[in-house]
């Protein structure tokens, strides 16, 4: 990470000459200005005006005019994106040029309620006022094309040639013939300060899974919002496409978002997650935690699954989890408790690769400490094949049903506010009507000739 001492010094030698101001928005995609260094250093540093639609506008930037936040009749307002300076880091990929992520405001300095940095924020206030420093790790699985925007537009996203046409869960074999891009990916993610742990081929065609090393939630949400970028912009400097939806071929697997989460004594650096006397390992703040999370699972759901393609990822038997299970070291449970001592950790595996993980964490959070809260008690743990279980809950599987639970949810709303609610409500309906009133090539297929 740079401070702003080095920045400047880097300035002056002529080592930077770009610096990115970004924020995240609903989807979690960075967007916001490149500036000058001399300019960031004698004014943008204190913030830069970006316009509200950015946090009104679905994931193609299209814009409805139904939003409290933002609309036509306030005259599409500007918003401030003031910088993190903790948040300031080399940005390899592009020459002499720096990063720094942001936090959304009002004119008059005030948060910004629906921003996806501030809900996150808010609840890791919330643990620190009971005492927790939280930590979590992403892992995220994408899809590699051997395309370009022309030639996907040329085919219509038909018949796409994957980098790879077969399986490759774990081969070292296609790790090395694939080295040249995937050590560029390491290389460069770690000169921004996001170190990686491990990079492993999935079992879809030309899927890839990087793993990022775990740190507290705020800064690990800020890795994956700029890991994803990173990912989507060198794959198309070497004339290729990556993909992070979470479905993106009916009959290949779908790309999962698996989240870690742990709870730490603020005081002692204790994970509480742990105590070996407790069964499986796992202390009563931990079983609380998850009892939580998992109760509030199906109405958090919008979070962990935000579009209409996320929910074709949850089939049972593709290795996608959609009952309200949990089991040790289970991955046919949608949630997963692993590890011991300091690595004791739960493991949310419900979001795709899709979601936006400002909105993910925040969901665990507010979830977990609402378990230890009212000391929620989670169902017996599953020893066996979750997908073969029955008389048991089971989550949202479309976007519809996840819309209805949001919207009906009390404790949702009291926990991240009507107005937090409300706002991704809205662009979930949007979504929804969108997709609706589509004529989609399935429909084609199915209809045309027989109708």
């Amino acid at each position: 990470m740079i401070d702003l001492n080095r920045l400047q010094d880097m300035v002056v030698k002529g080592h930077i000459e770009t610096v990115i101001i970004a924020a995240a928005d609903m989807q979690g995609k960075l967007f916001g200005k490149r500036v000058t260094a001399d300019y960031f250093l004698e004014s943008a540093q204190k913030g830069i005006h970006a316009c509200a639609v950015n946090l009104v506008w679905d994931v193609s930037l299209d814009f409805q005019d139904n939003y409290e936040f933002c609309s036509l009749d306030n005259g599409l307002h500007d918003m401030v994106i003031k910088p993190d300076m903790s948040t300031l880091r080399l940005y390899p990929w592009c020459e002499k040029t720096v990063l720094v992520l942001g936090d959304l405001q009002n004119k008059d300095q005030t948060e910004i309620s629906v921003a996806p940095r501030t809900i996150l924020k808010r609840q890791i206030q919330r643990a620190k006022d009971f005492g927790y420093k939280v930590n979590a790790a992403s892992e995220l699985e994408f899809y590699l094309f051997k395309e370009t925007e022309d030639t996907l537009r040329e085919k219509n996203y038909h018949q796409l040639s994957p980098l790879f046409p077969y399986p490759v869960d774990y081969s070292i074999n296609r790790l090395t013939r694939d080295d040249r891009f995937l050590s560029k990916i390491t290389r460069h993610l770690t000169m921004a300060g996001i170190p990686v742990e491990s990079i492993k081929g999935e079992w879809g065609k030309g899927q890839y899974e990087i793993n990022l090393k775990y740190s507290d939630a705020l800064r690990m949400a800020d890795h994956t919002a700029v890991y994803k970028n990173a990912v989507k912009e060198l794959a198309a400097m070497d004339g290729l496409t990556a993909t992070f939806m979470a479905k993106p071929v009916t009959d290949d697997s779908g790309s999962s978002g698996h989240t870690h989460i742990s709870l730490w004594d603020l005081q002692s650096g204790k994970n509480l997650f742990y105590d070996p006397l407790q069964e499986h390992g796992i202390s009563n703040t931990g079983r609380y935690f998850l009892g939580g999370v998992m109760e509030l699972a199906s109405e958090f759901m919008l979070f962990y699954a935000p579009y209409i393609n996320s929910y074709k990822r949850l089939i049972a038997g593709m290795g996608a989890p959609n009952t309200l299970t949990w089991g040790v070291d289970n991955r046919t449970t949608s949630f997963r408790s692993d590890g011991k001592e300091k690595s004791m950790r739960l493991e949310n595996r419900v979001p795709g690769a899709d979601a936006n993980f400002y909105l993910v964490i925040a969901a665990c959070i507010a979830s977990g400490l609402y378990g230890i809260e009212n000391k929620i008690e989670p169902p017996a743990c599953t020893t066996t094949n979750a997908y073969n279980l029955s008389n048991i809950g089971s989550l949202p599987l479309n976007l519809m049903e996840a819309v209805e639970r949001l919207d009906h949810s009390e404790r949702v709303r009291a926990l991240l506010g009507n107005d937090v609610v409300d706002h991704y409500l809205t662009a979930a309906k949007m979504e929804i009507q969108g997709y609706l009133s589509e004529v989609t090539d399935w429909e084609r297929r199915k209809y045309f000739e027989f109708i």
